[in-house]
């Protein structure tokens, strides 16, 4: 097997790396406060650098019921097969003389719930409430525009009153998803048009400085017509609000992914040549140069609400396939869209947390973790393509130029080095559409040349692959169990995490920096060199510790605290005393417990427990342990 060279200099030009794909979304706000998706948060949450954007649907047409349609056969979580509430949304109403009347409740319990996990909301304003809908076949269209445009000033205000202008400021607001869904766009799009210009003037009449986009159609002939049409719109068209020429966009939005079920296949190339013909629309309106640019339903395939039960090869999706996709996609965001279409790119969103798809354990949907048993079970575990995103999170803020002889550089193998400070991170991935893993290992050595730091480090390898941070994997050694024992989840928990590849060790750069790297197919390995530190880190906070009933019926203890904001941070240790021992005792010492969240099943009804977290960093300095969280079992 020949030895691939992947070349890194640092005399090379240098870029900012904004860490874009820091968002996620699923597809109904009701969901959020239903006891599963809580729990996701809390997930979502627990490392430093997560994501930073939630996006859903159904805001303004919020029901109140959770996810009651969802369990009676509604996969996006209405009254009808579709995204739309008809009669049943609880957000908007109006009263005898025709007047808006709200009811802000669930609005305001979906975006706390963001809020506090430090998580703020891209806003979709779709889909329409019932009462102002011009009909139910055209559901889609005001019935008065001028009520469109109350409602988005009354919600913007109420948004600002609750959480603050300063906060509001920091939200992007999007106009709808996936306007070519409706027949009637594609053939006329002016009412399309006009519900952009009604919602615009009305949230900037509130607040000039919330940034407000759209259209967020998604790849296919029907799309890329309406983008081009929208574009030559805000650019040259008569605004229906102002009657001037031009309405303003703050960012403009597409959705395109690898493929869909039927294709057996997933592919970057499909995702990325759909893209291509959306930016090369977009160059031909000079106007919106340095406008920020979303894929906001960036994913490996359509259908996530499909699984396993549909389509077997769906079971990719469980695996580690998906995490060596993600990462290889987000490199190739920077090579496609910003460094040869120059664009602006801030958000690349997945479409990934529908925990509520996941009907069963690794039942093969779009979904970062999965239930132990079946949904709406909140005892979860994490999917590989959990860890990719803990992965992605260690990157640095400047990207570095890379360079590779060998054919098939960027699109079967590929490297994002990165830089923050005097520290490096660099992800190498070893990854070709198609599920098949048994192909194309492949050896390469790294060179980092002209480095502008010396001294003692540390050198930090994760990995994932077929054998590590794949609990999928650990799973099937199992035998598959539908549901597994208290033992066989144990198993899998001390599994679950991002795993290292190889001890961390001590190393001196006095030159340049060169190892070597043997990645199966689908692998992606992540090497962070840290400067040796002295200094201990930062005590722990708690933030939580509640008596569980587990998936089996067993008592178990959930943990969750503050994530570890050091770039050196390597892993958490747990403490616990039960209220018959005199002092703690370490339960949980695993290098794969990086992200701020434990559940101990070593408990015991009708006790008392007491637990404390330290964080170990790669020189293996210890923090002091936190205070003291107590949990008592009921009997």
């Amino acid at each position: 097997m020949d030895q691939i060279t992947l070349a890194v200099d640092f005399r090379k030009e240098r870029k900012p790396f904004r860490h874009f794909f820091g968002a996620v979304g699923y597809a109904n706000a009701d969901y959020t406060y239903t006891e599963a998706s809580q729990k996701m948060y809390d997930y979502l949450s627990s490392y430093h650098n997560h994501f930073r954007y939630m996006r859903l649907h159904n805001i303004l047409t919020l029901h109140g019921k959770g996810d009651f349609h969802f369990l009676q056969g509604h996969d996006y979580g209405n009254a009808s097969q579709d995204c739309h509430s008809f009669d049943d949304d609880a957000v908007v109403s109006l009263d005898d003389a025709g007047r808006l009347v709200y009811d802000w409740t669930w609005v305001d319990r979906v975006y706390d719930i963001m809020l506090e996990h430090q998580i703020r909301p891209i806003v979709e304003t779709v889909y329409l409430p019932s009462c102002i809908q011009k009909s139910r076949e055209l559901g889609f269209i005001p019935k008065d525009f001028k009520l469109w445009r109350q409602l988005l000033e009354d919600f913007v205000r109420h948004l600002e009153e609750r959480y603050g202008r300063a906060e509001v400021e920091q939200w992007y607001f999007e106009v709808w998803n996936e306007p070519d869904n409706h027949g009637p766009w594609v053939e006329e799009p002016a009412s399309f048009f006009a519900l952009y210009d009604y919602m615009e003037a009305a949230i900037h009449a509130v607040n000039p400085r919330i940034k407000v986009g759209g259209p967020a159609v998604k790849q296919g002939e029907e799309a890329f017509k309406i983008f081009r049409l929208f574009l030559e719109h805000c650019a040259r068209g008569v605004n229906y609000v102002t009657g001037c020429f031009g309405t303003r966009i703050d960012f403009i939005s597409v959705h395109c992914k690898g493929g869909f079920p039927n294709g057996y296949n997933p592919s970057s190339e499909v995702l990325f040549d759909a893209l291509g013909r959306f930016l090369e629309c977009l160059k031909e309106y000079p106007e919106f140069d340095g406008v920020e640019f979303f894929n906001d339903e960036s994913d490996i395939v359509w259908h996530g609400n499909l699984g396993i039960w549909k389509e077997s090869w769906l079971n990719f999706r469980n695996t580690h396939y998906p995490a060596g996709f993600v990462c290889k996609m987000i490199t190739n965001y920077c090579a496609v869209v910003e460094d040869q279409h120059q664009v602006n790119l801030s958000i690349v969103d997945s479409d990934n947390c529908h925990i509520q798809w996941e009907r069963f354990l690794f039942s093969g949907n779009r979904s970062q973790l999965t239930p132990l048993t079946k949904y709406p079970s909140t005892d979860l575990l994490k999917k590989a393509i959990f860890n990719a995103y803990v992965l992605l999170s260690r990157l640095g803020d400047e990207r570095l130029a890379a360079s590779c002889a060998t054919e098939g550089f960027g699109r079967k193998f590929g490297i994002l080095p990165t830089r923050r400070d005097d520290a490096l991170a660099i992800m190498v991935w070893n990854f070709e559409d198609g599920v098949e893993d048994d192909v194309n290992r492949r050896r390469f050595r790294l060179e980092v040349s002209n480095l502008p730091f010396t001294g003692a480090y540390r050198l930090v390898h994760y990995r994932i692959d077929r054998e590590h941070s794949n609990a999928h994997a650990v799973w099937k050694s199992l035998g598959a169990p539908g549901q597994p024992s208290a033992e066989q989840i144990q198993s899998l928990r001390e599994r679950e995490g991002l795993e290292l590849y190889e001890p961390v060790r001590p190393i001196v750069l006095d030159g340049p920096f060169r190892a070597d790297l043997d990645l199966p197919m689908h692998a992606v390995s992540l090497l962070l060199l840290v400067p040796e530190n002295r200094e201990r880190p930062a005590r722990l906070e708690f933030i939580k510790a509640v008596a569980e009933t587990g998936c089996n019926g067993n008592r178990q203890v959930f943990l969750k605290w503050r994530p570890c904001p050091d770039r050196d941070f390597l892993y958490y240790r747990v403490w616990r005393r039960g209220d018959d021992e005199a002092e703690f005792r370490v339960i949980s010492d695993a290098p794969s417990l990086n992200t701020a969240t434990y559940t101990d099943m070593a408990v015991s009804p009708g006790r008392t427990y007491e637990y404390r977290i330290q964080s170990l960093n790669a020189s293996l300095l210890e923090s002091d342990c936190s205070e003291a969280s107590r949990v008592a079992l009921a009997p």
